[in-house]
């Protein structure tokens, strides 16, 4: 069975140090690797993992271009993939988004805390329905992030942008809410279009909930991720390979629920 990490994050070499330091401390956790395209690699392909897509967030407005430009040059095809990154305060974030469906990337990143949005905000919903209209697929942080106060991505609010964006292909990462497991799965679980990844699982969810939430939201709406460098790839394929799911049921998480989104592999 192919593997696929669909929640992976990488750095500039020469910048992986200062960014792994500074999101570490601000996060209170420990990477997994150097952070860099070489040191994901080599700390995926051990463990069976054949490929894995890298997701970029730009900032501040003044980075969106040099994001894309170093997601762009990064792919390698058969084993990495790249998403870029708009940000909703840069005047030519409609423009970026045309230039990545130029340049052949999938979709795009977004993470209300790093770039200060609500999720439903209204003053997203051009950029929602440009990514519809282009066919790229949007995965944001959804859920709280440790290094903030405020909750800008809830069920309810991935419920919203479901209902108000039909035919959007978007992935709420972190089982679609970071800390907030049971909310997710009596809430959202099977009551919204929308892929959930894996990523953060582990030391964040019980297999009971897990399950729970794949049960109700269904397999084939569920994307294995890790959020390496900050989650264990090895760790999160053996918390979602000791649930009680069926062959086919991994198989769609593992890899082919990517293989549908990104089109191929």
């Amino acid at each position: 069975m192919r593997i696929f990490d669909f929640h992976t994050h990488i750095f500039p070499d020469d910048l992986a140090p200062h960014a792994l330091g500074k999101l570490a401390y601000g996060n209170h956790t420990v990477p997994f690797t150097d952070g860099t395209l070489k040191g994901t690699i080599a700390a995926t392909a051990p463990h069976g993992i054949s490929g894995f897509l890298t997701l970029h967030i730009a900032t501040n407005v003044k980075q969106q271009a040099n994001v894309n430009n170093f997601a762009i040059a990064t792919q390698v095809s058969g084993a990495a993939y790249a998403f870029g990154s708009v940000h909703p305060n840069s005047p030519d974030a409609l423009s970026e988004l045309k230039r990545i469906k130029q340049a052949g990337l999938k979709g795009i990143k977004m993470h209300p805390d790093y770039q200060d949005f609500y999720l439903a905000s209204k003053s997203l919903y051009p950029i929602y329905d440009l990514c519809r209209d282009l066919d790229l697929t949007i995965l944001f942080h959804a859920g709280h992030d440790p290094a903030f106060k405020d909750l800008k991505a809830s069920p309810d609010d991935i419920k919203t942008i479901a209902k108000d964006f039909k035919g959007l292909k978007f992935v709420a990462a972190h089982f679609g809410g970071l800390m907030l497991a049971d909310k997710v799965a009596d809430e959202l679980a099977g009551k919204a279009e929308v892929y959930l990844d894996t990523s953060c699982a582990v030391g964040f969810i019980d297999d009971k909930t897990a399950t729970k939430i794949i049960s109700r939201h269904g397999a084939e709406n569920i994307l294995f991720g890790s959020d390496c460098p900050w989650g264990s790839p090895k760790q999160h394929f053996e918390f979602i390979d000791s649930l009680l799911l069926s062959d086919n049921q991994k198989e769609l998480i593992f890899s082919k629920n990517a293989e549908r989104l990104l089109e191929k592999l």
